[in-house]
């Protein structure tokens, strides 16, 4: 895998090209944002600033959002310009998140691989996506509301770009992933992947795994990308994921 090319197709298609349910996508000169329909989920898609505009592009974005009564967040990757973008978000009152693996997976080389995955419950109205949040909410702790209003508005309005999964014992769920197709992309993305820790060590993060690049490939989809934490990491590096490049969320509060 060409590491340098996946990163440009990624730019190209999924931070620049993309559009989403839910969303007001605006394209600007020095960035593309999206604007969430609710009060939840805004974000800088990505930018490509230098040291000469960077602190008047990132004020004028807190404005915006701030007269718009959102907070929003500013993923960086380290590929990203200027190299110093991350310090430049703390200074303007940003609160940096824990830094991930950016990840991807060559689908066109796997074969398809027909397993048992009727452990993993595909889960389409609000209680089910509530139970899916509920794992993420246990495993990484804090408030999972806007996650949750945000999954379940992009069911809403694109059905058919998001898949969400959730894995129960005794109708009690204890694992959860989605994934994420965007129209016309090579890629799709793969989330939350969380099991909660008494049920570990059975597979069902695996498992979930399994089911959705099963599904990406019968959707002919080209990349499989994730954000891997350090738990996750080993285990998708199992499956062929590579690493790309580091990715860090920054986050704005207009309280």
């Amino acid at each position: 895998m060409n590491i340098q090319e996946v990163m440009r197709i990624y730019n190209k298609y999924e931070r620049k090209g993309s559009s989403l349910g839910g969303y007001t996508k605006v394209v600007m000169p020095e960035l593309v944002k999206f604007v969430s329909d609710t009060q939840y989920g805004s974000f800088i898609s990505f930018s490509e600033l230098n040291d000469e505009n960077i602190d008047r592009v990132i004020e004028s974005e807190i404005t915006y959002f701030t007269e718009l009564g959102l907070s929003f967040e500013w993923k960086t990757y380290d590929t990203d310009l200027p190299i110093n973008i991350g310090e430049k978000l703390k200074s303007h009152r940003f609160e940096k998140g824990e830094s991930e693996s950016f990840m991807a997976l060559s689908l066109n080389a796997l074969p398809m691989v027909s397993i048992n995955n009727d452990e993993c419950v595909e889960v389409i109205d609000e209680q089910g996506i509530k139970d899916a949040i509920s794992v993420q909410e246990q495993v990484w702790g804090g408030d999972f509301s806007g996650q949750l209003a945000q999954l379940i508005n992009a069911k809403k309005l694109a059905p058919n770009d998001l898949t969400i999964y959730v894995v129960y014992e005794n109708a009690l769920p204890v694992a959860s992933g989605w994934i994420v197709y965007t129209p016309n992309s090579p890629f799709a993305g793969i989330w939350g992947g969380s099991t909660l820790k008494e049920y570990r060590g059975k597979g069902y993060y695996s498992n979930l795994l399994h089911k959705r690049i099963d599904d990406a490939m019968k959707r002919d989809v080209q990349y499989l990308s994730i954000d891997a934490s350090d738990m996750s990491k080993p285990i998708v590096e199992k499956y062929g994921f590579k690493f790309i490049t580091e990715t860090t969320p920054y986050t704005f509060d207009h309280s």
